[in-house]
């Protein structure tokens, strides 16, 4: 398949998922110039596939009423990421029947590709909790498919247990960590939950699901974040320079005249936030706010007291 079939493709589904897409939108995504997009369109076209055009104001390219884009399969090396990810997907949600069904259909599909060694491994959920990671995860889509409430015992940064009674949406892995995004019925309000701190799962009575949309939930999760975020400056030896990268955005690292390195950063304000910074060793240090400074120094102490003997 050549690079331009494969953007036909990419450029039909972008339409069939979005409804509505401008020629500017298609090119910039695509990296093209605004005649190469007609160009594409007018193959998609003669390919007997109805592309409608709307011009002026909120116009642009759209697939026609009643028309289902179907029957685009993955090429043998998109197969194969696909794949890996399905793998450990049907390991994670290995008791839900929408996973196995879907993990069936993809290996028959490719049954031919997996006789060679797979070129991606992917392993998602933290190893401290295999067990009870598969058992929340197949009890919270069982909730969700179900529309069931889900009661569990959460605890928080300072360690202390609260009973909560959530309408679960959303099985969410971000930034190396896997969460719940439920409607909290304690806050009255949407909420968050790292899985790791979930305890004594539940499924509750069925209730009557919210009307929320995928781009709400994710203005919600993005104004909490902002909510509970403070801005960070902290100064690292020459010798973490080549590392930093790993860790933040380039734009975030400054060189300074000495050599060394400045971070300044957005992190929410939270005990994990201290472990993090603790992680680097004597390579960093917190330069401000000067309170999260003072916090560190007096997390540092209260770790030594075991040790003064």
């Amino acid at each position: 398949m050549d690079m331009r079939v494969d953007r036909l493709l990419a450029m039909l589904l972008m339409i069939s998922k979005k409804g509505m897409v401008t020629g500017k939108e298609l090119a910039e995504h695509f990296e093209v110039s605004l005649r190469t997009i007609y160009r594409d369109i007018e193959k998609i076209s003669e390919a007997g596939i109805p592309v409608a055009s709307v011009g002026g104001r909120g116009g642009g390219y759209s697939i026609m009423e009643n028309y289902t884009v179907d029957n685009l399969f993955l090429n043998k090396e998109e197969a194969h990421t696909f794949m890996a990810v399905m793998d450990q997907l049907n390991f994670e949600f290995g008791k839900s029947e929408k996973f196995h069904a879907m993990s069936l259909k993809i290996e028959n599909t490719f049954k031919q590709e997996r006789s060679h060694p797979d070129k991606w491994s992917i392993a998602m959920s933290p190893f401290s909790m295999k067990h009870e990671w598969k058992e929340h995860v197949s009890l919270l889509s069982k909730a969700i498919e179900e529309d069931k409430l889900v009661v569990f015992d959460y605890i928080n940064r300072n360690l202390e247990y609260f009973q909560r009674t959530v309408e679960p949406l959303q099985i969410a892995y971000s930034q190396g960590q896997w969460y719940l995004f439920a409607f909290c019925r304690e806050r009255n309000d949407y909420r968050r939950f790292k899985l790791v701190r979930i305890k004594n799962l539940k499924l509750g009575s069925p209730f009557v699901k919210k009307e929320i949309s995928k781009e709400q939930i994710q203005k919600i999760i993005q104004d909490s974040y902002q909510r509970h975020s403070i801005t960070v400056t902290l100064q690292f030896t020459r010798r973490m320079g080549e590392q930093l990268s790993e860790y933040f955005s380039k734009d975030c690292i400054h060189q300074t005249e000495n050599g060394q390195f400045v971070v300044v950063d957005q992190f929410p304000y939270e005990e994990g936030l201290l472990k993090f910074i603790l992680g680097f060793g004597k390579e960093c240090q917190v330069v401000e706010p000067d309170y999260l400074r003072k916090e560190l120094k007096e997390y540092v102490k209260e770790m030594l007291l075991p040790y003064n003997d």
